[in-house]
């Protein structure tokens, strides 16, 4: 890696003096610097710059930057922003705001922050640079305190972000972005170091350029308001937020409104207040997001959703932001982006009147250019894209993310899907490599890697994610034929599947993790094992009586199939083989140990008498593990028609994605459709603008592992399946790189262009309907293959 700007230009990292980083799980720093310009550079002035562990930056009072880009320490984001549009002769003010998780106490769980706090900058203008050090003002925001796990509802589930505010406008040092603000009783910054004296420690941050594009922050507006409680009218709350037109709150009064946005959405909320009142009687401000309405369960009910838009009946849950104005004119957004459907405002006047002058916001999500697109007279499918689409695009921002509500955390089995559906609509892979180098990252001394990554501290681990990891890297091998990227994390692939190969037991299965493992495989009602803890939840029966879970076994074939086209693509044909031989020794101890005659279907784990699930069935066809393709034809039908017949789990949402593919490989997927579609025909029918997370599991309404429509109508509907020239002729396919087989009979009508390469013209149109057979075009010469499903 070559040197960085600021070892080059001599910035260091500087921070707040006497700053006490134990003190609260998160603190909020402010930074300031000024220097002047004779002129205004006619060139691009880059400016280039970091933090532990977030910051934005300004210049003149504009946002100039937003990060660092979340990574891990070894790979520590710095941003460069061309700064020139921003200057002004004569004085100019940089300021930064900071948000420092303590590296000692918990707070959220998707950011990793090294030991040492800091800030880092430099910039090389014309006769002069601006750096990072001593000269630089900082001071300890008071004015904000960030929520901690003890101010959580558990009810909603574990506490992962904590990142809402409770903010004192009074305290704010009001105008500091600006040139005129007096800074004279700041104190200087001081200089953070983690090395002595011919010490060979480095900083534990090693810092490298963003590898990815800024997220989009653009201006929006709520849709409209749902109920308003109070003085004021629904009317007047609906000017507000779509004509701007400002609220009048009366002293002494009370304001609830709830108000929309018609799709679940992720953004910075901007609030925009006047307060002329008494300092110590101000009014106080809450602003409560949340993903949908639900039954109440204060008297400690069982959480359940319906009809998430039933507000007659429903109330909104979630975590809320407090704010209490300063006098004068208040601008207030909470530094983190905010997921909602709805937002209920909660405004309580003193014996003052308070005015609001605006509430929006700025949507933020991964800028990912769409290029698929589809147009048909199906109700259905269209719901089903468009749903899938807004769930995909709120699960990506610097990371793949499970859910942006409570979580943000990035999975290996997550992201694995959420990376095949954006394939499907974009070519962009930058936030896909991102993901798999950090995986790749995050590699433990066993062959694991971590579960979800980057993250703070060592978590629980559930082992067969790290076989979903393998499986990223064959997808990406298939769509892009990256010859390098696939040698780059070759070892790591060994590590993993050796991993599994070291748990194999007499029976030849694998068996039971360590203690302090999580065996997941799907959230399903009555998987739990008491006296296990959360560890004992997801996990099928079977594992804890006969220790082992067949699951395990199929997931780690199924990986070693895929793992064997990986060492053939790059050469490592004795590797191939060996990983071929380990997958046939699996699948016969699976049908030795596992199969039940009676039925004709695959037990969850060796003599786990009538416990059988839709997962075990469907990797015993992903895996190879039925010797004709009638036998897999008769194990999905009855998987996916008759489950109940024989007590049989069934699918999540995120697993319905392989219980699809298994449909596909089985030749069963038209006749199964009805059925496999269900679920999503259901959250449709309740009213979800992104898919729920499962079913059994009531939490997340955004959960992109749920996202498979997008899959489905592009490579099953349209029929348009890519593979890679380089792969195809490293692995001696004999086939065409695009290949069309449409399943006509799912939908009457629909047009379809489904980006295949890199170009504006690498897409393929399929359509039929209206008395029209199907047709299927390309804007360029490309190699298409064309036959019936």
């Amino acid at each position: 890696m070559a040197a960085t700007p600021f070892a080059s230009g001599g910035a260091q990292w500087i921070w707040v003096p006497a700053f006490d980083d134990a003190a609260a799980p998160a603190q909020f720093v402010s930074l300031r610097k000024a220097f002047h310009l004779d002129r205004v550079p006619d060139q691009d002035v880059l400016l280039h710059v970091s933090a532990d562990t977030r910051y934005r930056l300004y210049l003149n009072g504009h946002s100039l930057s937003f990060g660092p880009c979340k990574s891990y320490a070894q790979r520590w984001n710095y941003e460069t922003v061309n700064i020139t549009p921003f200057l002004s002769k004569g004085l100019n003010i940089l300021a930064a705001r900071v948000l420092r998780f303590s590296s000692t106490n918990p707070g959220c769980l998707s950011m990793i922050r090294t030991a040492l706090p800091g800030f880092i900058l430099y910039c090389d203008l014309p006769g002069q640079s601006i750096k990072t050090d001593e000269s630089w003002k900082a001071k300890l925001d008071t004015a904000v305190r960030l929520t901690g796990p003890s101010e959580w509802d558990y009810r909603l589930g574990p506490s992962f972000l904590n990142i809402n505010e409770r903010v004192d406008g009074e305290l704010i040092d009001r105008g500091y972005l600006t040139p005129e603000f007096d800074d004279s009783s700041w104190p200087a910054a001081v200089e953070i170091k983690s090395t002595g004296k011919m010490s060979p420690m480095l900083d534990p941050r090693r810092l490298a350029p963003r590898q990815i594009p800024f997220l989009t922050e653009e201006p929006a507006k709520f849709d409209g308001v749902v109920t308003c409680s109070g003085p004021t009218t629904a009317e007047e709350w609906t000017a507000l937020i779509l004509d701007e037109k400002k609220v009048s709150l009366a002293p002494e009064s009370i304001h609830i409104v709830d108000i929309e946005v018609k799709a679940l959405t992720t953004g910075f909320l901007d609030f925009i207040c006047d307060y002329k009142g008494n300092v110590k009687d101000r009014p106080e401000i809450e602003l409560l997001c949340s993903e949908c309405y639900e039954p109440a369960f204060e008297e400690g009910q069982p959480r359940r959703k319906g009809d998430r838009t039933d507000f007659r009946n429903g109330t909104l849950y979630g975590p809320a932001d407090m704010y209490k104005p300063h006098l004068g004119l208040n601008q207030y957004s909470p530094f983190w982006f905010r997921t909602f459907r709805y937002v209920r405002v909660t405004i309580k006047t003193g014996l003052e009147p308070l005015v609001v002058r605006g509430f929006s916001y700025r949507s933020t999500h991964y800028p990912l250019r769409v290029a698929t697109t589809i147009q048909t007279s199906s109700k259905l499918l269209n719901s089903l894209w468009d749903i899938s689409l807004n769930t995909l695009k709120n699960c990506m921002h610097e990371t793949y993310e499970d859910c942006p509500f409570y979580e943000q955390n990035q999975f290996t089995m997550d992201s694995r899907s959420q990376m095949l559906f954006t394939y499907i609509l974009s070519r962009d892979d930058r936030l896909a490599r991102k993901t798999m180098h950090e995986f790749y990252a995050s590699r433990r001394d066993d062959g694991l890697l971590e579960t979800h990554y980057p993250n703070p501290a060592r978590c629980i681990n559930i082992p067969t994610f790290s076989l979903f990891w393998v499986l990223m890297v064959h997808d990406h091998m298939v769509h892009f034929g990256d010859v390098h990227l696939v040698k780059e994390y070759l070892g790591a692939v060994d590590g993993v599947l050796n991993y599994f190969d070291r748990r194999l037991g007499k029976l030849g299965l694998v068996g039971q993790f360590d203690s302090d493992s999580w065996a997941f495989v799907d959230w399903i009602d009555g998987w739990f094992e008491p006296g296990k803890g959360f560890l004992g939840l997801a996990v099928p029966p079977a594992y804890w009586k006969t220790g082992s879970a067949t699951f395990h076994s199929l997931l780690y074939a199924y990986t070693l199939l895929k793992a064997g086209e990986l060492c053939s693509f790059v050469g490592r044909h004795d590797t191939a083989r060996e990983y071929t031989s380990r997958q046939q020794s699996l699948v016969q101890a699976v049908r030795r140990h596992c199969f039940d005659e009676s039925t004709g279907l695959f037990l969850d784990g060796p003599g786990a008498t009538r416990q059988f699930s839709q997962h075990v069935q469907t990797f015993a066809v992903l895996s190879g593990c039925l010797d004709t393709s009638v036998a897999a034809r008769e194990l999905m039908s009855k998987t996916i028609s008759r489950p109940e017949d024989y007590s049989m789990a069934k699918a999540s949402f995120a697993m319905g994605f392989y219980l699809f593919r298994a449909a596909s490989e089985a030749g069963v997927y038209e006749e199964s459709w009805p059925i496999l579609i269900q679920p999503w025909e259901k959250m449709i029918a309740q009213n979800l603008t992104t898919w729920a997370e499962s079913e059994s599991s009531v939490r997340s309404d955004c959960h992109a592992w749920s996202a498979t429509p997008l899959y489905e109508i592009a490579t099953e509907v349209l029929g348009v399946k890519q593979q890679s020239k380089e792969y195809l002729t490293r692995l001696g396919k004999d086939r065409a790189e695009i290949a069309v087989a449409p399943r006509v009979s799912l939908v009457g009508d629909i047009s379809g262009t489904i980006v295949v390469g890199d170009g504006e013209k690498d897409v393929v149109s399929i359509k039929w309907g209206d008395g029209l057979d199907v047709t299927v075009e390309s804007m360029k010469d490309l190699e298409i293959s064309h036959t019936k499903a």
